[in-house]
């Protein structure tokens, strides 16, 4: 995914943008040594589950009998089938809903609601003609990993030999103050990154390393923020 952003020297560059998928060093096999793999399978429908067998049955005992007696909370020509290429539906009482109506709920910190709006989605904002900003703003690694929690990250790669010295600049620079940068978007900076339509607004801090000739650029994501609490009162 392709990704605008300004540098420290206020200089943009398109990069591209890439989910870190951590190496993993144990694998599954099976009892011939061959690889596996999970699989999704369709356990059952909801023209078989308990509250349609109810609907036919009337009773809890009545429908305990038939299971005794035959199979109906099973389809075998579908049950057990392999599910591929599956998407998300909300279901009611009549159905499948196609038209959803999407709300913010606002709750306060002891868990009471304070506002309740209409869900507005704002547009991502990741590649567009207003880069993502270099803000200035340094934070220690050490300070970071104690005041925010980071849910994402994402790495910054170069597309060819220019944006790989832009970026490498930018890893130096942060690695040798072993520090995080705010990034933000928006005209001054001071919005959060948005990286697809409707979708979660985060806090993204630029961590950089070098070794040699070779950078490393991590855009770690973060939604929440460690708080400490508050001290009990000791005359309550």
């Amino acid at each position: 995914m392709p990704i605008n952003i300004r540098n420290q020297k206020n200089r943009d560059a398109v990069v591209a943008f890439e989910a870190v998928i951590p190496k993993r060093d144990i694998s599954f096999v099976d009892e011939k040594g061959d690889p596996v793999h999970t699989q999704k399978l369709l356990k059952t429908d909801i023209e078989h589950d308990l509250d349609a067998l109810l609907k036919k049955r009337k009773t809890l005992e009545a429908v305990g009998k038939s299971l005794v007696k035959e199979d109906p909370e099973i389809d075998v020509e579908q049950f057990g089938m392999f599910l591929a290429d599956t998407s998300r539906v909300y279901v009611s009482k009549k159905g499948i809903i196609h038209l959803v109506e999407e709300f913010e709920v606002i709750k306060n910190p002891d868990g009471t609601q304070r506002d309740r709006r209409p869900r507005q989605k704002e547009p991502q904002n990741i590649n567009t003609d207003i880069p993502l900003r270099w803000t200035g703003k340094f934070i220690k690694r050490e300070e970071a990993v104690h005041k925010f929690i980071f849910t994402h990250k994402r790495q910054l790669v170069h597309v060819n030999g220019l944006t790989f010295d832009f970026l490498y600049e930018m890893a130096k620079e942060l690695d040798e103050r072993d520090s995080l940068m705010l990034i933000g978007g928006g005209e001054k900076g001071d919005q959060p990154i948005m990286m697809n339509r409707g979708g979660r607004p985060y806090r993204a801090f630029l961590e950089g390393r070098v070794q040699g000739n070779a950078y490393c650029l991590i855009l770690q994501l973060s939604n929440m923020e460690l708080k400490a609490p508050k001290e009990a009162d000791p005359g309550s």
